[in-house]
């Protein structure tokens, strides 16, 4: 049995006290416009019980990747969207003033949000100094960045170090991240599906590898199917494929036989011509053209998973198939969200750009639980440790 954290956020004492939330509100921006609010609207519950004691929030993030001298993106665009919230937002860029302006917040309602921490060096190269100007600036920590708990940013591990055992907790988005990603790991309902759509294999094989001794049913989908199908001598086209991981593909199908794991993939792709931006055309699976790229899945192959999809216990779905940007690739994504939430099973969608699609279509409700991470998700049902957590001195 896996035991789930639980945060100290509703029995720590913070009348007037600092508290500094990291958070992971790394939502897609197009310019200066917020594209998807999911991370957001899911941080506000932390926020909510920390007002509610009357602590006074230090709001700490990264966004993006920005490159050194970048000044975008900034997390100064996420003020209009808390502020439409109702919640009045002082907005700091110099960490050698935000301790000083951290002391000289009078109320509980007003949040002082910090610039973009991947802005500093210090971020991502473990600088001690760094975390000292962090810690400078709050008396209690709350780590509440889900997608960021398997990273050693400074601010997610050398940070929560700073403060004694007492002072420190996870949010209350952790909390609900890992007791349901727990459900999982724990004697989950059966039959247990797990379907894998997304980019990069190498991110999937510890996940599978993990999960094939619990899982009844492995669904592949773009991209992650197409190295197996590389590995099998199948044709794929253009493609996405890594060709390091074609010998462990035959292993864990392999290793699905023995286990007695029902391996499905798709009978029919939607493809691109040449390109991902291509002209999309559906093609038969056993004839796969050579100069297309494999995006989604069609008709044919939603039909045959439908069945299994209908009886499963538990159903865990990780990675988009098709791209937001380009929304007539999605089709046959939404069917299997759509199916997903038509049955009585536990189901959880995982991943970003999973979570997005689904809100895109107005399905997260629908859910049992959609993860804000990817990468942590992927981590810790893998079985690996996450350096967030092992900071704060929880152990899985």
């Amino acid at each position: 049995m896996y035991q789930s954290p639980v945060s100290s956020l509703t029995t720590m004492h913070l009348y007037h006290r600092r508290v500094f939330v990291r958070a992971d509100l790394n939502v897609p921006l197009h310019g200066t416009h917020l594209l998807d609010d999911y991370r957001l609207q899911k941080i506000l519950p932390t926020i909510n019980a920390i007002q509610k004691q009357q602590g006074s929030i230090i709001l700490a993030t990264h966004l993006g990747r920005p490159r050194p001298g970048d000044t975008e993106p900034s997390t100064k665009h996420l003020i209009p969207w808390f502020e439409r919230q109702g919640y009045h937002i002082l907005f700091e860029s110099d960490l050698s003033r935000a301790a000083e302006r951290s002391r000289d917040i009078t109320t509980s309602s007003t949040i002082l949000l910090l610039e973009n921490l991947r802005f500093f060096t210090g971020e991502q190269n473990g600088d001690t100094t760094f975390a000292q100007q962090l810690r400078a600036c709050a008396d209690i920590y709350v780590n509440d960045a889900f997608g960021v708990l398997h990273r050693h940013d400074t601010s997610v591990t050398l940070l929560a170090q700073l403060f004694k055992p007492h002072e420190r907790t996870i949010g209350l988005l952790v909390e609900q991240e890992l007791a349901a990603l727990n459900r999982l790991l724990s004697n989950p309902p059966q039959p247990f599906m797990l379907i894998l759509g997304g980019g990069k294999i190498a991110d999937k094989i510890p996940l599978i590898e993990h999960m094939l001794k619990r899982i009844n049913t492995l669904f592949l989908c773009p991209a992650p199917v197409f190295t197996f199908l590389k590995a099998l001598g199948k044709p794929v086209g253009r493609s996405l494929v890594d060709e390091q991981q074609l010998e462990q593909c035959l292993t864990i199908l392999r290793k699905a036989q023995e286990y007695n794991v029902t391996v499905i993939m798709p009978r029919d792709y939607l493809v691109a011509h040449h390109t991902y931006t291509g002209t999309l055309t559906y093609v038969n699976a056993e004839q796969f053209p050579h100069e297309e790229v494999g995006i989604s899945i069609g008709d044919q192959t939603v039909d045959h998973i439908a069945p299994h999809i209908q009886h499963a216990g538990t159903i865990f779905y990780n990675g988009a198939m098709g791209m937001l940007e380009r929304p007539d690739t999605l089709h046959g994504m939404k069917q299997i969200l759509e199916l997903m939430t038509q049955t009585k099973a536990l189901t959880v969608l995982g991943g970003g750009s999973s979570a997005a699609v689904a809100q895109h279509y107005n399905l997260v409700d629908d859910f049992d639980h959609v993860s804000t991470g990817g990468g942590a998700m992927l981590a810790y049902l893998s079985g690996s440790k996450l350096p967030g957590l092992e900071a704060l001195g929880i152990n899985k």
